[in-house]
């Protein structure tokens, strides 16, 4: 049986302000106004954490506004890797409500599989 080690950074309680600002002094843009704008981005403030990692969740809309056309909102589940300090996306994108997003969040929080 493999034993995985977690870096110290995980075992904190991590904050979304936190992250932000790890991702940014990184050198990261996952959060900068810009790529938020553009994918119509909204992160939520919850962070869901445990022995899976750092999750948080994310709502995306498209819109092509040139020919008056907004999709609906739709939710995806993120994981922030403390180790680099960078943002995955875990499951599908842009396809689950806020609720089932929320859900497997706290699941892969848990340790569940994706």
């Amino acid at each position: 049986m493999e034993t995985t080690l977690m870096s110290t950074k995980t075992l904190k309680h991590w904050t979304m302000d936190e992250i932000k600002e790890t991702e940014a002094a990184a050198g990261h843009y996952w959060f900068t106004p810009g790529a938020m704008r553009f994918f119509r981005s909204r992160v939520g403030w919850k962070v869901y954490q445990g022995p899976g990692g750092v999750f948080f969740v994310s709502s995306e809309q498209f819109a092509d506004l040139g020919r008056g056309y907004v999709a609906p909102r739709r939710y995806t589940v993120r994981q922030f890797l403390p180790d680099t300090a960078s943002v995955d996306t875990v499951g599908p994108f842009n396809e689950l409500t806020r609720s089932a997003a929320i859900t497997a969040a706290k699941h892969y929080a848990e340790g569940g599989a994706a």
